[in-house]
């Protein structure tokens, strides 16, 4: 259900006084938040009189109600700095950065503030990989046509006509010029810090650099007009962001079944190197969603640069408090994920070990002699998730989740904390556990089902607050809730219509939180919140539950 990543090898982010052309042909003007460092041009609405320190409204950019009407200018940097490890962030001298580069907040952060809104420096076109994928497997998507190879390739291509740019130098518009080598600076930006070390008092020109802000770059040289086709793969595989919500199968499945391209998914890789500065962690502060910059309402023809860079940008909230000078994180695996499948995918996609608090406190708990049987049948469970039959899976599940929590609630080894680390990674389990238990008819066994909910939900606000897996489980309790409540008011007691109705209310309230957690407050227009609530409940459901 987790957005899917393409691997890097850290786990680490602002932008320039120069603007640059937008999508629309706007030349921007600088976007700060003036409690953090220097940062950066970008796109910009031409009626932009001001600059927000902070941008609580995103909705433009997420529904089809702003139609050539940016209310804001991109990128919009909020508080955050680059930073690397080893060198001091704050007065008494402390380090927050865990390895290589990464961002630190520059001041307290909220729950659900903007940190940062970027377009992609490079885009897929997804129009143009879905005749691709359809052309090569004639029209049905057959076992040759591999959609992600596909979509790799027809980035490369892209990245590969910038360094044509450079290449041709001498007979190309100045303007192409500048722009493809500030688009090309900020992709080979994204390598690791042992290659492209940040140099001292140069954190601000490293964000200029990485948002495309600045033409005095590191590809000064024409170096950037030489990235052979092996390179520039591997920073894409490394760096790249992919499918947000859905994987590549289940866009396949969409592609070869429906007809109209506009119903069709739209987004589908994207490079944005001030991202690729987010390390990780398995209990991360942030959380990204992904937008699309409305469409001119300029009749003037997109620049072959514009339609390199696409539409699509990265909207990223606070889904903690942040307080100042703490790195900022985000998962590069789905939370779901138990311990000893994260540390192995950590160790082999990215070459490094994670030691945040999570996967310290699940480690002690998991080491525990009497309880490793139980951890070990849990693990197989998960590692054969995919080839269960559904009748064995839901055996598993109804013989390992009342195991788990009679352990958690019989002993006080396992503190409350670890108890909801270890739900969230083995949420998978519990939710085959809770969707077993739709299919049931009785209130008994629902309210038990929404108790279970319960317990996901919390754990999930500990450590991967507003993630898919998260929205999933609250839609899910919203709906459990409005269930019992309709067969409550059948029935003749008025305890039970009061007890059923107060859960409702609770659980709109839950639902509506995080989601303006993920998608910011939206203007705290209401209309805008059931929007983003109508369209998660829309893309994470599916027949066989949640």
């Amino acid at each position: 259900m987790g957005a899917k990543k393409k691997g890097k090898k850290k786990s680490s982010s602002n932008a320039s006084r120069k603007g640059t052309k937008s999508d629309d042909g706007v030349t921007a003007t600088a976007v700060r938040d003036d409690s953090g460092d220097g940062l950066s041009g970008g796109l910009e609405a031409p009626s932009l009189s001001s600059t927000p320190k902070q941008l609580n409204d995103v909705s433009s950019l997420l529904f089809d109600n702003n139609k050539g009407n940016l209310p804001f200018a991109l990128p919009f940097i909020g508080p955050i700095s680059l930073a690397e490890r080893g060198a001091s962030v704050d007065e008494e001298g402390s380090n927050a950065v865990s390895h290589g580069r990464g961002l630190i907040a520059t001041r307290d952060v909220s729950l659900g503030e903007c940190l940062f809104v970027i377009p992609s420096i490079v885009s897929a076109d997804a129009v143009e990989v879905r005749r691709r994928y359809l052309q090569e497997g004639e029209g049905g998507g057959g076992d040759e046509a591999d959609l992600e190879q596909i979509t790799e390739d027809h980035l490369v291509e892209t990245v590969q006509s910038l360094c044509e740019i450079l290449e041709d130098e001498e007979i190309q518009p100045k303007e192409n010029v500048d722009r493809a080598r500030r688009l090309l600076g900020a992709f080979t930006a994204q390598m690791s810090s042992e290659e492209l070390p940040i140099r001292e008092n140069s954190h601000d020109e490293w964000m200029d650099i990485l948002l495309a802000n600045e033409s005095s770059s590191p590809t000064d040289n024409k170096d950037s007009a030489k990235l052979d086709k092996e390179t520039i793969l591997n920073i894409i595989r490394r760096n790249a962001f992919g499918p947000d919500y859905h994987n590549y199968a289940n866009i396949e499945e969409c592609w070869t079944t429906k007809v109209n391209t506009e119903t069709c998914y739209n987004r589908l890789l994207g490079v944005y190197p001030l991202s690729a500065m987010i390390n990780h962690s398995c209990s991360p502060n942030a959380v990204r969603v992904f937008g699309r910059i409305p469409s001119p309402n300029s009749k003037t023809e997109p620049s072959e640069i514009d339609n390199f860079q696409g539409r699509e940008v990265m909207i990223v909230h606070a889904n903690a408090h942040i307080p100042k000078g703490t790195e900022i994180t985000w998962a590069y695996l789905p939370p779901s994920t138990p311990f000893a499948a994260r540390r192995e995918m950590l160790r082999s996609r990215f070459r490094f070990t994670c030691q945040c608090t999570r996967c310290i406190k699940e480690e002690a708990a998991l080491n525990m002699a009497e309880y490793k049987e139980l951890w070990a049948l849990a693990d197989g469970y998960w590692s054969l998730r995919d080839v269960n039959i559904n009748d064995e899976g839901a055996s598993t599940s109804i013989r390992l989740v009342p195991s788990i929590e009679k352990i958690f609630s019989s002993t006080k080894q396992i503190p409350n904390e670890s108890q909801r680390y270890l739900r969230v990674g083995y949420s998978g389990l519990y939710m085959e556990f809770i969707n077993l238990g739709l299919s049931l008819e009785n209130d008994e066994s629902i309210s038990q089902t929404l108790q279970m909910a319960t317990q996901l939900h919390f754990s999930f606000v500990s450590c991967n607050n507003a993630s898919t897996e998260h929205l999933s489980i609250l839609h899910l309790c919203y709906d459990l809730s409005t269930l019992l409540r309709t067969r409550a008011m059948k029935g003749s007691s008025p305890d039970d219509t009061a007890r059923t109705m107060a859960q409702v209310r609770f659980w709109t309230e839950q639902i509506k939180k995080a989601h303006m957690v993920r998608y910011g407050d939206l203007g705290e227009d209401v209309e805008n919140v059931r929007e983003a609530m109508k369209h998660s409940k829309l893309v994470l459901r599916n027949i066989e539950g949640w």
